[in-house]
């Protein structure tokens, strides 16, 4: 039998830039930023783009975030966490593999890239997520209520 993975979306002050709150993922407990760190023994100064990005990027991510519109980066990954200064994928982001199974999203192939530049990717060792559709969908309309 699968894993399933829990998802909240909570209101949190982004820790290297406590100016920034932010509603970030938070998977079994703890914040997605926290799995990829713990993974890589690395920090990264990234956000999810939720609460504090423009309306309408916050609905053109939820929308790729969803399977809903095709991803930006070049890979075909979905951001994830992005630049806490200006959200622009160029600086660098924490992306994902993103697959729809069934009621599950299933989120693998965890890692950091820019849009530009394809020999800067990296996967992170880590295995995947496996989220139910429901779940997630609930979470962003507590914070994103114009989401369909």
């Amino acid at each position: 039998m699968r894993r399933v993975d829990s998802v909240i979306i909570e209101w949190r002050k982004a820790r290297q830039r406590p100016e920034l709150v932010t509603g970030e993922f938070i998977i079994n407990g703890r914040p997605f930023l926290e799995h990829c760190e713990l993974a890589t023994k690395q920090t990264y100064d990234v956000v999810s783009p939720v609460g504090w990005t423009t309306p309408d990027y916050q609905s053109a991510f939820v929308e790729r975030l969803l399977l809903r519109q095709p991803a930006v980066l070049p890979s075909g990954r979905r951001e994830v966490l992005v630049c806490p200064e200006c959200a622009d994928l160029g600086c660098g982001c924490i992306s994902a593999d993103m697959a729809s199974e069934g009621d599950y999203f299933v989120w693998s192939e965890i890692g950091y890239e820019n849009d530009y530049d394809p020999e800067m990717s990296v996967i992170f060792p880590m295995g995947q997520f496996v989220i139910p559709k429901d779940e997630l969908l609930h979470q962003i309309r507590r914070y994103i209520p114009d989401i369909i």
